[in-house]
């Protein structure tokens, strides 16, 4: 009885987004974001409806509900890594929703699945880390075609895993993850470096790990070259910008890309919603006691 009651009364509340009084609409918008997932198959039958106001109205809620309830997506992925690292391949997939709502994350999960089986085939198991890298750089980078957009830097795409493994262009920390996450399914040890300006990745061994730019197709860097890079966006080199970034620092790194990007547009909303997901993943506890007291 109480669920059927709840139901109607969302039904009853849609109804009033299209009514006459500003003021009535304004407070239906709120309680219907305030309701959040429990209203969205309601919404979402309205903005199929015949009726144009209706369809509108429901789908600015729609809006609004969907950026809080990937917050709490945020949420689970951080405080799942509390006291340790996060999943980076699940929060990519959260990025990939923020900008494509509609997006299948299986679907991705399935495309490098693909990648990293046909490189498999090819990869011979006693092989050298050099070669390992060379093959690993001319199957991605070569065969495949993936490279740096450089002719369209700010495009939002270069920041979202679905339209990086379509396109085969992204910036250099979302291509580095790409090689990441193949490397881990084929129990590969190329990580992520994130030096200041410019993330890269490297084959991890304890004496002299081989770095390589999949911004620049996969070109091999010696560590005089990262240094070069390094004080070529203005900063003096220290040892730890070459040691293997956390998937927490990449993921963040990745978001503040897209928060620059969306600034530069004018789409400060956007820009903003980003920023509170970087508080949560900062601290997702303190996060959710913030949005009990609120």
């Amino acid at each position: 009885m109480e669920l059927n009651k709840a139901l109607g009364q969302i039904s009853s509340l849609i109804k009033l987004l299209t009514d006459r009084d500003e003021f009535v609409r304004s407070r239906v918008r709120d309680q219907l974001v305030e309701l959040g997932e429990d209203a969205l198959p309601f919404l979402e039958m309205a903005t199929r409806g015949e009726d144009d106001a209706l369809r509108l109205q429901a789908n600015a809620v729609i809006q609004n509900i969907l950026p809080q309830k990937l917050a709490e997506k945020f949420r689970q992925l951080a405080q799942k890594g509390l006291g340790q690292d996060i999943d980076l391949e699940s929060g990519m997939m959260l990025v990939m929703e923020f900008g494509y709502p509609d997006s299948d994350p299986e679907e991705c999960r399935q495309k490098l699945d693909n990648l990293a089986q046909q490189f498999a085939d090819t990869l011979n198991p006693d092989a050298e880390p050099s070669e390992i890298v060379a093959g690993f750089t001319h199957f991605l980078f070569q065969q495949k075609g993936f490279k740096g957009n450089k002719d369209d830097y700010q495009n939002p795409d270069n920041s979202f895993i679905n339209k990086v493994l379509d396109n085969q262009t992204g910036l250099p920390i979302t291509l580095s993850a790409i090689c990441v996450l193949l490397a881990k399914r084929l129990n590969l040890p190329i990580v992520g470096v994130g030096m200041p300006g410019h993330y890269i990745v490297k084959y991890s061994l304890p004496i002299e790990p081989i770095y390589f730019d999949p911004f620049h197709q996969g070109r091999l860097l010696t560590k005089k070259e990262c240094i070069q890079i390094v004080e070529q966006f203005g900063h003096s080199f220290e040892e730890h910008f070459l040691s293997q970034a956390t998937q927490r620092e990449t993921l963040i790194r990745m978001l503040n890309n897209l928060i620059q990007v969306y600034k530069n547009s004018n789409e400060s909303k956007k820009a903003e919603t980003l920023t509170e997901y970087i508080k949560i993943l900062l601290n997702p506890s303190r996060n959710q006691q913030s949005e009990r007291t609120r």
